[in-house]
């Protein structure tokens, strides 16, 4: 049921804030959820979105994507409110990741939401963020963050770590995609599935298994024979299917698919799906259709809640504290979550025989009713208002800019920055990051 909406009113214009530009399930899937539930909800808006790079991912497209504020005052938005949505945001600082930019300019991190408080700090527009996170646990969060943070309309966290971070001073909402699989009737998601599945392929008998090269210390085989384990044990054939493209999923799990067969596994009992499967909800409708998922992708774990299957998540250098299993704890599930990867089977097993479909409902019922103070703000225009001090932005633009003293990853990010100018370059970093991961899978 969705609120009435006065005949001639004007629509009301959500941006949405993240990294859509990113090649990577979890990203590109937020907008999306975003935009079916609060649509739901309330009538007459118009969304837009903003990300650090100005374009959409090839998984996904949203239309034109806005940039960011590249310095403080470039600040402007035309929208009535902006939600920063997802992901490990709540950072500072010109790092060696994705995104690269000049010092002369802000770095993604502080794009994405100090760029909004400050223009809620002048009532400009309303800013929501909304069940965010904070990368690298292991490092101590400096006090502006919270300080700045304290000027957007609303805070929530998407977990207890960062809230503990943040000096407890927001409260913690539960992922929305959490409740992707109410997007559409069960049938429709196993019509999506249909579409891409290998001929010989039955909805609900077949595994998903996913890693991105970064969580492996030890290369692929180690990691193909928990998958070749759980898929004999349970009698199903495996979907390689790629979620972190930006990474090389693709060329990583082809190399999987190699290691499969030479263990053992028929080849056509070990297939990738089609490149035109990495659109979001074609890749969700894989995962959910599944008879359970192995990942180290945090949102493949989600999905596979979201749709009641079995699934096993490798967090990688066993970080038993890190972003995948405390997401999971504030949906109410604590189980899933292997710290090694001679884990993954067992695991798995351990999944299989947890009751999925209460903790389903567990995590949809707190993702939904983590969603209504987001759209009874966004009803009633709460915009607080709090003037940010010059000081305290000052504190955390130099924060941005602070040296890492690393010169390797300078270097690496000076290379990486220049990568997306030349597609040469680009070319050459892929070619050696496949040469790394061939390495890996001798």
């Amino acid at each position: 049921m969705t609120d009435s909406f006065p005949e001639n009113q004007p629509a009301k214009k959500i941006g949405f804030v993240g990294t859509f530009d990113v090649a990577n399930y979890g990203d590109c899937l937020f907008p999306v959820v975003y935009m079916h539930l609060l649509s739901q909800r309330m009538d007459g808006l118009e969304f837009s979105y903003y990300s650090p790079l100005a374009r959409s991912a090839e998984i996904m497209d949203y239309g034109p994507i806005k940039a960011l504020p590249e310095t403080v005052p470039q600040i402007a938005f035309g929208e009535d409110a902006l939600i920063l949505c997802g992901g490990e945001t709540l950072w500072f600082g010109h790092s060696s990741g994705t995104f690269n930019f000049h010092k002369s300019t802000l770095s993604s991190y502080l794009r994405l939401w100090l760029a909004p408080c400050i223009a809620a700090s002048r009532a400009e527009v309303n800013f929501y963020v909304h069940s965010v996170g904070m990368p690298r646990a292991d490092l101590d969060a400096p006090p502006e963050i919270a300080e700045v943070l304290s000027a957007a309309t609303m805070v929530s966290v998407r977990d207890e770590v960062t809230a503990k971070r943040l000096g407890n001073r927001f409260p913690v909402e539960v992922d929305p995609v959490f409740s992707l699989s109410n997007m559409k009737r069960h049938t429709e998601w196993q019509s999506e599935a249909r579409k891409w599945l290998p001929a010989d392929y039955e909805i609900g008998k077949y595994l998903v298994a996913q890693v991105s090269m970064p969580y492996l210390d030890n290369g692929l085989s180690q990691w193909c024979e928990q998958v070749a384990k759980t898929a004999r044990s349970h009698d199903l054939p495996i979907l390689l299917v790629p979620i972190c493209h930006f990474m090389d999923d693709r060329y990583n799990l082809e190399e999987a698919r190699s290691i499969l067969i030479g263990m053992g596994i028929a080849e056509h009992r070990v297939c990738l799906p089609p490149l035109a499967s990495k659109d979001v909800i074609a890749t969700a409708s894989l995962l959910g259709m599944s008879a359970g998922v192995i990942t180290s992708s945090l949102h493949a774990c989600v999905t596979a809640v979201s749709f009641g299957v079995p699934f096993a998540g490798f967090v990688g250098n066993g970080k038993a504290d890190g972003k995948h299993r405390q997401t999971l704890l504030a949906a109410g599930v604590d189980y899933g979550m292997a710290m090694e990867i001679e884990d993954l089977a067992q695991t798995f097993a351990d999944s299989s025989n947890q009751d999925c479909a209460a903790a389903q409902s567990v995590a949809i019922k707190r993702s939904l009713r983590g969603l209504e103070p987001l759209v009874n703000g966004l009803q009633h225009d709460e915009n607080a208002n709090r003037p940010l001090p010059q000081a305290t932005i000052d504190a955390m633009l130099f924060h941005d800019t602070r040296p890492t003293r690393n010169l390797r990853l300078e270097l690496k990010r000076t290379i990486l920055r220049w990568a997306n100018k030349s597609q040469l370059l680009t070319d050459l970093l892929v070619a050696r990051r496949r040469a790394r991961i061939r390495r890996k899978t001798a």
